[in-house]
């Protein structure tokens, strides 16, 4: 009774509601395997969508030979080529080194900048707390994003680091999450994870990239079950209510 009180009076927040969005991703790619059928949908419903990239990408390909600066400017080729097939032209790069050697705090300064410069009303990033996860620049990602979520709101805090303005956002939704509890339907657009991982040439062959597409049809169909809205993407979603003194809100799930 005490919960479904609480989720009456603080709603989980309704993802399509809203008109900007930003989405982050550790790599030039994550973004894509994960949420591109959301983003082609939010495109293609009018919403003004940015991407922010935290690292560089230096350290991964097809071509094990292949990696530092030649790798970069390949990468973020990528991820521009991409970004433009889903229907994005603000694309932000951070200057971090992929492999996780930089200092969390320093990223999520970095992203609390970012969203006030950007203003978006939903930030996406990657659930850190997922307990099979074990890509450190993953983990690192999902917890800059939620350290900036105590940054940006505050004028004061923001200034401590050099830089001016706020912006709170309305909604945070974790992608690579095993504990969705708001969906997106992606019927019509999910063909879009194909079309745009294949703009990443350095890092997936055909085989790769229709594996990937595999698993994630199967998982959009589970999620699709549990609304009746055919193929979904799932995220685990918090309003600014949640995310400070509020535990229950982590049991709102499914």
């Amino acid at each position: 009774m005490f919960n479904a009180i609480l989720r009456r009076v603080t709603p989980i927040p309704k993802l399509d509601s809203f008109e900007r969005y930003l989405f982050i991703g550790p790599h030039p790619d994550d973004i894509e395997v994960a949420c591109a059928p959301s983003v082609c949908a939010l495109t293609q419903a009018g919403k003004h969508v940015s991407f922010l990239i935290v690292t560089d990408g230096c350290m991964g390909a097809i071509d094990p030979a292949l990696y530092g600066d030649e790798l970069v400017k390949i990468r973020q080729s990528e991820a521009l080529a991409s970004a433009k097939l889903l229907g994005v032209t603000d694309v932000t790069f951070l200057p971090f080194h992929d492999g996780g050697m930089y200092q969390m705090e320093d990223a999520g300064c970095a992203v609390a900048k970012a969203i006030v410069r950007l203003k978006p009303d939903v930030v996406f990033a990657p659930d850190p707390n997922v307990i099979s996860e074990c890509h450190i620049d993953h983990i690192k990602t999902g917890m800059a994003v939620k350290m900036s979520m105590n940054m940006a709101p505050f004028e004061s805090v923001m200034k401590s680091i050099g830089f001016s303005g706020s912006h709170a956002i309305k909604a945070l939704a974790f992608y690579y999450t095993d504990k969705p509890n708001a969906y997106l339907g992606v019927k019509k657009t999910f063909p879009a994870r194909a079309e745009a991982l294949s703009c990443h040439k350095s890092q997936f062959d055909e085989k790769t990239v229709a594996d990937i597409c595999m698993y994630f049809k199967l998982r959009s169909i589970r999620l699709g079950l549990r609304k009746w809205m055919g193929l979904a993407d799932g995220y685990r979603t918090l309003s600014p209510t949640h995310m400070h003194c509020f535990p229950e809100a982590s049991e709102w799930v499914r």
